[in-house]
């Protein structure tokens, strides 16, 4: 079954995707084109930065969230982030990532960047 005419088949998997789903997915494809813990943090940072308009220390302080704990932060701002973490997850997929360890956590986090100006443009900030 595809999900529309041509498109690629839909994985026969059922499983709810939360949050916690979609975050271990995109720090799976991280790892799988090469990228390292740094890159995750930079990826996070800047898909934060892009989509919400604040770093993610910032983010969690400015909500009064506790940090570290998606779950305590508003509704709007946990769907935002899985927007983004799906979007960037897609976006990196198809993103060729090459070269020593600095260049491809940079590359890494270019694409989170990009990934998060595409998002932003979803949301009403």
């Amino acid at each position: 079954m595809s999900l529309f005419g041509d498109s690629q088949a839909l994985p026969q998997e059922h499983k709810r995707a939360d949050g916690a789903t979609i975050r271990n997915d995109y720090t799976k494809t991280i790892k799988d084109k090469g990228g390292d813990r740094y890159a995750q943090r930079l990826a996070t940072e800047a898909l934060t930065r892009e989509t919400m308009g604040h770093g993610t220390k910032e983010l969690y302080e400015k909500t009064g969230a506790k940090p570290g704990r998606r779950a305590s932060l508003p509704n709007e701002a946990q769907k935002a982030l899985m927007a983004a973490e799906t979007v960037a997850n897609h976006d990196l997929k198809a993103t060729e990532v090459k070269g020593s360890q600095s260049q491809r956590n940079q590359q890494i986090e270019s694409a989170a960047e990009k990934s998060g100006k595409k998002v932003r443009k979803l949301f009403p900030w």
